[in-house]
């Protein structure tokens, strides 16, 4: 026996010592910054580094609350490439460890490249700058045919939008549209992609047909060849070339696999798969997902439509709209930032009871039908404030609340074309806050199940490798063996008073809109 060991590590690791050392990487573009997340085959998470990022913002003089959003291409590699390098050290994991990388992204963001590859235009989810064009597409094509299409409505930030804005307004020809997680993938690999759950947030995706939309298309004379063929998630795009490899730290010729567009893949890692699952990604936004099992469209075409990332499953989205950027924004007003403002700010909400506290700072009920940037938000609490001034820990736990409450109503809205949920599948930054889950079971009635790794987004994207790799067999085995959550029950002797709360905060919200329409 002693022998047989020898020789064993005289040829070399053994297949079990190989897999507990190998890892995964998963680069991550959010709408605030990027990072790399590396995880073992586990599931657990080795090492995360995250670097913010900036953009240029011009304004419309003509339309002033059309902001035009765009990003230096080179800087933002650069910035993924060095949170490789870093995440790489931290984890202490050598360069032939990486079994898999794949991509992830905020939704809606796009590139456009010339023949030669380069980068002519890059813009986050944010821009805004094909907003002329996007009333033309509503005018051209209409707003039911566009929605039946693509489940999607109000074109204005989508890259169909875009991509008329830039015909008119540069002369380079668009050789390649793609939304950024493929972008990423292109600048690891040289290959061209895309994929259905990021490709349904282009305008440009038959949903149903799971394919460019050719009507779209003809309509729009668009050139049918600048939109990629078309991968699965979890499928092998590629590998690492020698330049990728040379800024990344990566070894050349490492598998890269097909990503997905952020929320779902937070849903894969929150453990939301199954037809009937609904979860709530809590982070810079909070997408309120129900998983099903065919394309299914709103009448009223408020909620948007979508493809997951598992196959033969697709998404029925409401969205609670800014929530961890607003929150933060708070929290930079009531904590010193020499604290950790995260666990600060949590310790003085409990200590508080939110009372006759009510915020609308952020959250809201998912209707693009009544977008406006001059609606009124605020915090209202009793009169006169000199003798009633609010505690900051009441105005930190108001913000929790409605986040909660907002979530409740979003959950209404998806209830009215899928089944009511048994659970709350609750993954994203913002888990970090228990308070937050704590308020969610009890305002919703629903228990959450959360995923102990708050880096869902990640996560999902390592189980998405794990399954191309064939370690596990597909996603949903995955999920089994990689995810860990934990359930958070409603308080019961809560209940009465949040739904009384509830009540309160909607009945404001309505009016706040009616102030708006006025």
């Amino acid at each position: 026996m002693a022998r047989r060991r020898f020789n064993e590590n005289r040829s070399g690791p053994s297949a079990s010592q190989k897999r507990d050392r190998a890892v995964i990487v998963v680069l991550d573009a959010g709408t605030g910054g990027g990072k790399c997340a590396i995880f073992d085959l586990q599931g657990r998470l080795r090492a995360l580094h995250r670097e913010p990022w900036g953009y240029t913002v011009h304004v419309n003089p003509d339309f002033p609350s059309v902001r035009e959003f765009g990003f230096d291409p080179g800087a933002f590699w650069g910035i993924l490439c060095r949170c490789v390098r870093a995440a790489l050290r931290a984890a202490d994991v050598r360069a032939g460890d990486v079994v898999g990388v794949t991509t992830t992204s905020q939704r809606e963001g796009c590139v456009f490249l010339d023949a030669s590859g380069q980068e002519i235009y890059a813009g986050p989810n944010l821009d805004s700058r094909g907003f002329l064009e996007g009333i033309e597409v509503l005018s051209t094509l209409g707003g039911d045919r566009l929605y039946a299409i693509t489940g999607h409505s109000a074109p204005f930030i989508f890259p169909l939008a875009r991509v008329l804005w830039f015909r008119k307004n540069d002369p380079r020809p668009i050789a390649h549209v793609l939304m950024i997680n493929d972008w990423m993938s292109y600048r690891l690999t040289g290959v061209v992609s895309a994929e259905p759950s990021n490709a349904t947030e282009s305008m440009l995706f038959d949903l149903r047909q799971q394919c460019w939309s050719r009507e779209i298309i003809d309509r729009f004379t668009i050139p049918a060849d600048i939109l990629p063929p078309l991968y699965r998630p979890g499928q092998r795009l590629g590998a690492i070339t020698r330049a990728a490899a040379a800024t990344s730290g990566l070894a050349p010729g490492t598998p890269v696999f097909v990503g997905g567009a952020d929320t779902q893949c937070s849903l894969l890692g929150a453990g939301a798969v199954e037809a009937g699952d609904t979860a709530a990604i809590l982070g810079t936004t909070t997408p309120v997902q129900t998983v099903v099992p065919e394309p299914t469209f709103d009448p009223a075409a408020t909620l948007w439509a979508g493809c997951h990332v598992v196959p033969d499953r697709w998404v029925l989205e409401s969205n609670v709209g800014d929530t961890g950027d607003a929150y933060n924004w708070v929290l930079d007003l009531v904590v010193p930032q020499k604290e950790d403002q995260y666990a600060a700010g949590e310790r003085l909400a409990r200590a508080h009871d939110e009372g006759d506290v009510y915020s609308f700072v952020g959250p809201r009920i998912f209707d693009l039908t009544k977008m406006s940037p001059s609606k009124p938000g605020g915090v209202l609490f009793p009169f006169p404030v000199m003798h009633l001034r609010p505690h900051p820990g009441q105005l930190l736990r108001a913000c929790l609340a409605s986040v909660g409450y907002a979530v409740r109503a979003n959950l209404d809205q998806l209830r009215t074309l899928t089944l009511s949920p048994e659970r709350l599948v609750a993954g994203g930054g913002m888990c970090r806050n228990r308070l937050l889950l704590e308020l969610l079971a009890t305002i919703t009635s629903l228990p959450v199940h959360q995923a102990e790794e708050p880096e869902s987004t990640a996560l999902g994207g390592a189980m998405l490798v794990a399954a191309g790799i064939g370690a596990y067999a597909d996603a949903s085995a995955a999920v089994r063996a990689m995810g860990r959550y934990r359930v958070v029950e409603p308080d019961q002797s809560q209940r009465q008073r949040y739904d009384t709360g509830y009540r309160r905060w909607r009945q404001l919200y309505d009016s706040l809109e009616a102030m708006m329409i006025e």
